[in-house]
């Protein structure tokens, strides 16, 4: 296991957001579905609008924490990124990507099989309701970036 005063300053970052984005994630499911389960809770609008604001509010706050933190250490010590660096940033960015459009592609399978099957879709999943999809691609969205940052650090372990 590398010392955190061993590893690279975008090593640092990734394994900050990546704990950052998965605690938020984990909030943002058990909100969502009140025990981890696949299926959101019923919501109403007004219900759905307040959770979605306190949701954008949480990640800005701890997306600008780290931000500042990062730019304040910056500042202390320059930090210059070599080629290995943009390469492990490359593929994992490239490996979120897939991410990102593996999940939105059963997304819209699954939306295409409600749609032909109808009220006999028995599915683990659904995305019919305007609450499931947000809570399909919400939770896709941030999968795929937790999968990303995995990447990047997988790559530093090489």
């Amino acid at each position: 296991m590398t010392k955190i005063e061993d590893m690279s300053e975008p090593q640092r970052q990734s394994w900050i957001t990546l704990l950052a984005d998965g605690a938020v994630f984990i909030w943002f499911w058990k909100h969502m579905t009140g025990n981890f389960g696949l299926t959101p809770k019923a919501f109403t609008p007004s219900e759905l609008g307040v959770f979605f604001i306190q949701f954008i509010i949480i990640t800005i706050i701890v997306h600008t924490g780290i931000a500042i933190a990062f730019e304040l250490r910056k500042r202390k010590a320059e930090f210059q990124k070599d080629e290995r660096d943009i390469d492990i940033a490359r593929r994992g960015s490239h490996a979120g990507y897939r991410g990102l459009q593996i999940g939105l592609g059963i997304i819209v399978v699954t939306l295409i099989l409600q749609y032909i099957v109808g009220s006999d879709y028995h599915g683990a999943i659904s995305v019919i309701e305007p609450v499931e999809m947000v809570f399909a691609l919400c939770g896709v969205s941030y999968l795929a970036d937790l999968y990303r940052h995995a990447v990047i650090l997988w790559g530093y372990r090489s």
